[in-house]
């Protein structure tokens, strides 16, 4: 016991709590680094093209991590909320055009980190019969894909809403206005 208590004392502590502040800090360090050294992917849907008629969207798939992504798969997470996204324009030709980046088949091959991706993706049209998507609807898809060394990603579920992406609220300015004002008062 007294041995014990000899080495106890003849310890030097101080260097000893540097040494596992040390390793903690090198712990953590390398834990948040191989949190962000990933890509990181995410899917929105933008306005292509937006007129008194009708609204053109893409879907745009983004790399906004720090390593390229490749093998990147779109899936629908709820069939039964994407039914209820579409419109009643919404025909098995429109269908077959605009949710084909939902096909299996169909995979990015790779994306670069700040890179970025797009499809056509429907529109909304003032006459609903001409609408593919019901305005403001959502719904929930998964992306799946792979860092550049092969690393997988599990499936992270990705909410689209179908809206604008000019004006969040629907208002925007339009084309400034000339007041043609008489200077003979």
């Amino acid at each position: 016991m007294k041995d014990l208590i000899d080495w106890l004392l003849s310890v030097d502590w101080l260097n000893f709590a540097g040494v596992f502040a040390t390793v903690i800090a090198l712990g953590l360090s390398l834990h948040f680094w191989r949190r962000q050294f990933r890509p990181i992917i995410t899917a929105m849907v933008e306005t292509h093209h937006g007129g008194n008629e009708a609204i053109a969207y893409d879907l745009v798939i983004l790399n906004s991590g720090s390593i390229p992504a490749k093998n990147i798969k779109l899936f629908i997470s709820d069939q039964t909320a994407l039914e209820a996204a579409l419109g009643a324009g919404a025909n098995d030709e429109n269908k077959g055009l605009w949710l084909a980046c939902f096909d299996p088949s169909r995979v990015i091959r790779l994306l670069h980190n700040g890179a970025r991706t797009s499809c056509s993706f429907g529109l909304t049209h003032r006459d609903p019969r001409q609408s593919f998507w019901i305005a403001q609807a959502e719904f929930p898809i998964e992306i799946e894909y792979e860092s550049w060394f092969g690393k997988k990603y599990p499936r992270e579920v990705n909410v689209l809403q179908i809206a604008d992406s000019d004006s969040f609220t629907g208002g925007m300015w339009g084309p400034p206005k000339t007041l043609a004002v008489s200077r003979r008062s």
